[in-house]
């Protein structure tokens, strides 16, 4: 099996008891600190575009069931174990999202920490199930200490190896994701490895954001899944040159947030993969999420965040924006939605816009001559 399958985790996303949905993630290392990072659509229980629930139940999660595994050296055995985490508080959401939100960047990310103790469900044979406190990091009474298994743990270990493959790897090469499609998994919890090969430009990106799109037969449960480079020889080929480890070689490329293009039965197979680089960006950033409830702005709210928006307007302008034979009031709604990045259905960001600009009686930028 390979290594990098322990850093994989599979995500059961509740509110309370009930089980809205499933997906995959990966344990996540920056210096001495750990997260959980998945697709934001998967913690968020929304629509990324929409934001409306995906739950048939219309319920957004509250908490979320983890599996990951646990090793313990001193016994060479890597076991399974799940945690409950709570997905918010009193006061916010209790994961990360970009700082810069429009167009939405579909990577969460959950601080975690490994030496903490959670409640774990354990279901008896009978049927019944109880709750106990459970770290994943403890001290076994003569067997050393646990571990969990980030993936940096397996990444090929030179830097400048990575940075090179990042500015060669091209159209066709080939890739894998390790997760849970349609919720497929073994007793031992084990992800299953999906084919994929890069479908457009890594470099350039995707409609010039840090993602790009690859060709595979992905399905529900993958979402949140990391998309890696994966060689269990320990090859990396760059162009012409071959750089040779010692390990399996693994480079993590980006985090596996869905299809596209999907009308009806007809399914081009393509998915969207957020760059590696976004993890870090979030991280760093260290923002919280909104409260369920306070991600989508009421109507009122984004008439109020249209005002200083159309100050910059001219009265030209803001006619044109009442034009529906104008693209203007598209241009403006992006405005509005970078301004409030992204917390917003776009037809009804799209109202706003027009009440506002109908309705609006403050001073104008003077017509340009």
């Amino acid at each position: 099996m390979a290594a990098a399958s322990n850093s994989i985790v599979h995500l059961t996303m509740r509110y309370q008891k009930t089980e809205l949905s499933i997906g995959s993630g990966v344990i996540y290392k920056q210096g001495s600190e750990y997260f959980i990072v998945t697709a934001w659509h998967n913690l968020s229980g929304r629509h990324s575009e929409t934001l409306k629930p995906l739950s048939k139940e219309l319920a957004i999660p509250d908490n979320v069931v983890v599996n990951l595994a646990i090793n313990t050296p001193a016994f060479g055995l890597v076991v399974r174990h799940s945690i409950t985490i709570p997905l918010v508080d009193d006061e916010k959401s209790l994961f990360y999202i970009h700082p810069k939100n429009f167009p939405r960047v579909d990577v969460a990310i959950i601080p975690f920490d490994p030496h903490a103790t959670y409640l774990s469900e354990i279901y008896l044979s009978t049927g019944e199930h109880r709750y106990i406190e459970f770290s994943p990091i403890m001290n076994i009474h003569g067997g050393g200490t646990t571990e969990i298994c980030p993936i940096q743990n397996y990444l090929v270990p030179n830097s400048d190896v990575i940075a090179k493959w990042f500015d060669s790897v091209d159209v066709t090469e080939e890739l894998f994701i390790p997760g849970y499609p349609h919720n497929v998994k073994d007793f031992y919890v084990q992800p299953v490895w999906k084919r994929a090969t890069i479908a457009s430009s890594v470099q350039h990106g995707w409609n010039k954001e840090p993602k790009f799109l690859i060709d595979s037969a992905s399905k529900s449960g993958m979402s949140g899944a990391p998309v890696l480079y994966y060689n269990p020889n320990g090859r990396v080929q760059i162009r012409g040159t071959t750089y040779q480890l010692n390990q399996e070689a693994v480079i993590l490329a980006g985090i596996y947030v869905g299809r596209i293009g999907i009308q009806g039965e007809k399914d081009p197979q393509i998915g969207t993969v957020w760059k590696k680089s976004v993890i870090d960006e979030i991280i760093d950033a260290m923002h919280f999420e909104k409260l369920p409830h306070e991600i989508e702005l009421t109507h009122d709210e984004m008439v109020e965040n249209m005002q200083s928006i159309l100050a910059t307007s001219s009265f030209e302008g803001l006619q044109n924006i009442k034009n529906p034979d104008l693209p203007s009031r598209y241009y403006i709604r992006r405005s509005l939605m970078e301004k409030i990045c992204g917390r917003a259905n776009p037809e009804n960001a799209l109202a706003a816009v027009l009440d506002a600009a109908e309705n609006y009686d403050g001073e104008l930028a003077p017509d340009e001559e």
